[in-house]
């Protein structure tokens, strides 16, 4: 008996058993922990979900090269720039005269080139989904800086593919002729105009942080198709409504081509390329200060 009882003794005096009471109360305040932190991102998310019930909004965001800033870039802002819900730059400001507002964040980056565009988009838009500083936007586009968008026309493309995304949830981007170009002539570009709902930004999101050496779709990219054909391996639904109504090239390309110029243009045609900032002052004159009979309020 007396040998039990000091067995028990030395068993319980030793140093490692004293820790015992220690170890369950710091897993039981990290259990604690972990579940404040769940019930708070979830009561985030919903409180987002809410602030993203009302009517669709649409964030916009251009990518330039500094030699456009005084030209193009200009004319984007005094057109169809001013009728997005939120509108920025994403691009490095060198002449400290030029009033451009850009997206924060990206105030230092290098210079926009064809070569960099999609990447530095793919960037914007990991931002913009991870940081949520817009979090009420249902819709981003990505322009470059010889864009021209019709924005009552991008209003009810968005509006038909909100509803479609909502109840479903499905990640969905309308990125236009790209593909299509690219696989039938091989014609590549850079910058055209796409558009993103929030759920794609949460799938690039994903699979931006977990793509493995191996398979470097993402980072190896560099053309709108390349971009395209990633976004498909992600589940991600392309171009959902008509591929023609967002134009990567500038519609006299369309109208000189005997097999296209009757797809070129349509009443509900979205996006196209501008040669230059005058025709962007002429289109927004055409498409939006006589259209006085626009249902659409921009």
């Amino acid at each position: 008996m007396w040998s039990y009882y000091q067995s028990y003794r030395y068993y319980y005096s030793r140093p490692s058993y004293r820790l015992v009471p220690l170890i369950v109360l710091f897993t039981c305040v990290g259990i604690l922990w972990l579940i404040i932190i769940i019930i708070l991102l979830t009561r985030i998310e919903d409180a987002i979900d809410v602030q993203r019930q009302g009517p669709p909004v649409i964030f916009c965001f251009v990518l330039s090269s500094n030699a456009r800033h005084l030209t193009s870039s200009t004319a984007i802002v005094y057109s169809w720039g001013k009728r997005c819900d939120r509108f920025y730059f994403v691009t490095r400001l060198q002449n400290t005269s030029i009033d451009l507002m850009m997206l924060e964040y990206f105030e230092n980056i290098t210079d926009i080139t064809p070569s960099t565009i999609n990447q530095q988009t793919l960037n914007a838009l990991i931002y913009l989904q991870r940081y949520r500083p817009y979090p009420s936007y249902h819709w981003f586009v990505r322009a470059s800086d010889d864009s021209f968008v019709i924005m009552p026309n991008l209003r009810r493309l968005v509006n038909q593919l909100h509803e479609q995304a909502k109840k479903k949830k499905d990640a969905i981007v309308h990125v236009g002729d790209v593909d299509e170009l690219y696989r039938s002539r091989q014609i590549k570009t850079t910058g055209s105009v796409m558009l993103f709902n929030h759920y794609a930004l949460d799938r690039l999101a994903l699979y931006e942080e977990i793509e493995t050496e191996k398979d470097k779709c993402l980072s190896d990219m560099m053309y709108d198709h390349e971009f395209v054909s990633c976004m498909k391996k992600f589940d991600i639904k392309i171009n959902p409504i008509d591929s023609n109504l967002i134009r990567s090239q500038n519609l006299s390309f369309y109208k000189m081509d005997k097999q296209l110029k009757d797809t070129c243009c349509s009443p509900d045609t979205v996006a196209f390329r501008a040669s230059n900032e005058t025709d962007m002052y002429k289109f927004d004159f055409f498409y939006h200060r006589l259209d006085a009979f626009s249902e659409i309020d921009v």
